[in-house]
């Protein structure tokens, strides 16, 4: 990937300063999730995510230094890019060591149960040699299945698939990258669009200013979760399935990623201070304004002792998480439904925007 500068935002790049007339829609309200304001910003970026980001941008740093520039990388000065969870030949790569692991039990379980057949019915053992091996050689299987796994593992991962794969790799490789650009969505900066993914080189692309968000609550065994989830306004269409929001324990979690991607798409914002965004920051104008005014390092992230920084500023970034009045926002965006004919705005938008 080559990198370059943000010469000019488009004109249809979102600004909060100026949000454009919108005609009026539907029902906005959902039983159960929570509409977010457009806008109003408390400036908090998601705390659990910034953890994970660094742990992930100094694991790629220490195995090559410009990891950033290869094509795979989603987050830049221009978009963020993220894959639908629609998982197809990456989900069998993903499953090879599950897959592994239950074979070595299974595997094991029926000589253990093979073994007790032949003691049972061939040697016709006593009971209480019976009661010995069932409990000796439950111990036992346990403990060689586990030594199995953690022997063999990573060898069958690294050597043996490999070996296998060796002869279709080519072909392989080019139904994983076509697999994972079927599934590739993006909200662009630049542009000021939204586009997600729907499989078979289709797209769902409208200005992201269309989209209304919700915190999403998850009913799963272990209880009540988040996720943040995406409404087209003006046809109904959702999008909450992605890899951009996972499942989240806190709802502040996700007010907080909300906050962030607005920020983001927000051309009178600089991009946010995201562990991902930071090799890209100088190419941004806003951004590269900000950081110079703010003495900013250049490889804060990349450098940063992380257990320190939990221990302070993540605390206190933690701690104005938690604390931030959420339900005090204002929507800059609901003043401005209904000043618009949709016959008016139709004109105005993209051509590359989905009907409405």
């Amino acid at each position: 990937m080559i990198l370059k500068n943000t010469e000019k935002y488009a004109d249809t790049a979102l600004n909060s300063e100026c949000i454009p007339l919108l005609p009026d829609s539907k029902k906005r309200s959902r039983a159960g999730d929570e509409l977010q304001p457009w806008g109003d910003y408390a400036t908090i970026n998601p705390y659990e995510k910034i953890i994970a980001d660094v742990n992930d941008v100094q694991a790629c740093e220490a195995d090559d230094e410009e990891f950033y520039k290869d094509e795979w990388w989603g987050w830049t000065n221009e978009h963020i890019r993220f894959l639908n969870n629609k998982l197809g030949l990456k989900a069998l790569a993903l499953a090879v060591p599950f897959i592994w692991v239950a074979i070595i039990f299974v595997t094991l379980f029926l000589l253990f149960l093979k073994s007790m057949d032949w003691l049972t019915y061939t040697v016709e053992a006593p009971d209480i040699l019976l009661a010995i091996f069932l409990v000796a050689g439950g111990f036992g299987y346990l403990a060689l299945s586990l030594y199995l796994v953690y022997l063999t593992t990573n060898w069958v991962m690294e050597k043996g698939i490999g070996t296998l794969i060796k002869p279709f790799e080519k072909f392989l490789q080019k139904k994983v990258d076509k697999s994972i650009a079927d599934g590739m969505s993006e909200f662009n900066r630049v542009t000021g669009q939204a586009k997600f993914a729907l499989g078979k080189g289709r797209y769902f692309e409208a200005p992201f200013i269309e989209f209304d968000a919700y915190v999403e609550r998850v009913v799963q065994r272990g209880g009540i979760f988040y996720r943040l989830m995406f409404i087209h306004r003006y046809t109904g269409k959702i999008f909450n399935n992605t890899w951009l929001s996972g499942v989240e324990a806190s709802k502040k979690e996700v007010l907080a990623l909300w906050d962030m991607l607005q920020r983001f798409m927000d051309v009178s914002q600089p991009i946010p201070d995201m562990p991902r965004f930071e090799p890209f920051r100088h190419l941004d104008p806003v951004t590269a304004e900000h950081d110079k005014k703010n003495s900013r390092p250049p490889r804060y992230w990349r450098d940063l002792d992380l257990e320190a920084w939990k221990a302070n500023e993540g605390a206190e970034l933690a701690k104005a998480q938690a604390k931030f009045p959420w339900n005090q926002r204002r929507c800059k965006l609901t003043p401005k439904l209904g000043q618009v004919e949709m016959e008016v705005y139709r004109q105005q938008r993209p051509e590359t925007a989905v009907p409405i």
